[in-house]
């Protein structure tokens, strides 16, 4: 989408890492405060920090280091995602998902976590509980026959319990440590917020009164590319956006689970955030220069 509008675009991986060359100059009276940087390949490219216009922060993992002892490892890993995290602060341009460190570092939190940003946004969240006690396992169940939803409380993964198999699994986890419990929702939906526009995949009519609420949790959250997915609440027939509840969000948009249209929608919306065509949830006007960079993979 870049491309096709007469923008330099480049998809990187690894820039603290060979074969590419980075050079950061701190102070100096750089745009931030923080000096001018400067990256790229030996002999292919370079671009300095004044002349990125737009970065999309597309992922920070970091993969293993072939070669290293494992603490050694761990060290430069660490000290290579600081320094990834702090260069993306100090870039005078646009820069998309430019997280916040307690989301860049983890960047797939639990539903749990992002719950008190979502209730500040107006946003519902099913009705979850946590314990370890087996007669309240066991209450909790025979008080939702229509199944429940068991999500680890350190990530976003989530699994349906409906069989006896299924709830003796969680019961066994529970006497080592105690579980989240969720109730059962529904078909989901999925929405991509993109700055000001809010992109649906199959969404109910009434369901699109939620999206001034979707830009007000990325304002708060500090993103302005998040993917949200929502369920209508169970026992409720209520058509408007009170109707609905929030069940899972993606700070790293998952673009394949999009419609194609979706997607072409999502992909021209990155475009007209980070050559300054439309509204930002949050962030700093962009540069003049024609150099776009998308960051996949965090440093490697």
């Amino acid at each position: 989408a870049l491309s096709a509008r007469g923008h330099n675009t480049r998809l990187t991986e690894g820039i603290l890492s060979e074969p590419h060359r980075f050079a950061w100059r701190f102070g100096g009276g750089g745009t931030l405060g923080l000096g001018n940087s400067r990256i790229g390949v030996l002999g292919e490219w370079e671009a300095d920090s004044t002349e990125i216009e737009g970065v999309l922060v597309r992922d920070t993992c970091l993969n293993a280091l072939d070669g290293w002892g494992e603490k050694d490892a761990q060290y430069i890993l660490a000290e290579m995602q600081a320094a990834l995290l702090g260069w993306l602060w100090s870039l005078p341009g646009m820069v998309v998902n430019r997280a916040p460190a307690w989301l860049f570092y983890r960047p797939r939190p639990s539903l749990i976590n992002w719950a008190p940003l979502l209730h500040r946004a107006g946003l519902r969240t099913p009705v979850t509980a946590i314990g370890n006690d087996a007669e309240w396992l066991q209450d909790w169940r025979e008080r939702h026959h229509n199944g429940s939803v068991f999500s680890p409380l350190s990530s976003p993964m989530h699994f349906q319990l409906q069989t006896d198999a299924e709830w003796e699994g969680v019961m066994r986890i529970a006497h080592h440590l105690p579980i989240l419990l969720e109730r059962a929702h529904g078909e989901t939906r999925l929405a991509c917020v993109v700055g000001d526009c809010v992109v649906w995949d199959g969404a109910a009519e009434e369901a699109q009164a939620l999206e001034a609420r979707f830009r007000n949790f990325a304002r708060i959250a500090g993103l302005e590319y998040v993917q949200i997915a929502v369920a209508r609440r169970p026992g409720t027939g209520k058509v408007s956006a009170e109707g609905f509840e929030v069940v899972a969000v993606e700070a790293q948009a998952q673009f394949p689970r999009f419609s194609q249209e979706a997607q072409s929608t999502i992909a021209e919306a990155l475009a007209d955030l980070l050559t300054g065509s439309q509204t930002r949830v949050r962030g700093r006007q962009p540069g003049d220069a024609p150099h776009p960079v998308s960051i996949g993979g965090g440093a490697r």
